[in-house]
């Protein structure tokens, strides 16, 4: 009998994300358009961006992201001020509203985790959390 072919770690990641979305993600409605949202989830770390560096980013073309800013913008959810760095470029940061919105998304992401969760033993849960530390620890370091 032929061992099975294990799946590449590419494979894998991929299945991982396909999971999460298919059984989390996709049950959590996003409150903006995808576009709008992914900006505001780049910005949530990060002292503010360009907006070629959001395009870039985010794969979205620059006159598109343009757009996207511009609703953002209106909607009150982002800063957009020039570069101190280079005054022919501007600088996107989250706002307050933005920052709340997405805490409130998080938060409703964290609840539907925790339902969940309570599928597993205490044991599970502790082995689950490691997991989770070192998975982030790892896909951090890949990007450094």
């Amino acid at each position: 009998m032929e061992a099975q072919k294990q799946p590449s770690l590419s494979q894998q990641f991929v299945e991982i994300m396909v999971l999460l979305h298919n059984n989390f993600g996709r049950q959590t409605q996003v409150p903006l358009p995808l576009n709008q949202f992914g900006v505001l989830c780049a910005l949530m770390d990060t002292q503010g961006l360009a907006i070629i560096d959001l395009s870039r980013q985010l794969n979205i073309s620059k006159q598109q992201m343009t757009n996207v800013i511009e609703k953002l913008l209106t909607a009150g959810y982002v800063s957009k001020n020039p570069d101190p760095k280079d005054r022919r470029r501007f600088v996107v940061t989250i706002s307050d509203k933005g920052e709340k919105l997405l805490a409130e998304h998080m938060e409703q992401f964290r609840q539907r985790f925790e339902i969940h969760a309570r599928n597993l033993t205490t044991d599970e849960r502790q082995e689950l959390a490691s997991i989770l530390r070192r998975y982030y620890e790892l896909i951090n370091k890949m990007f450094l």
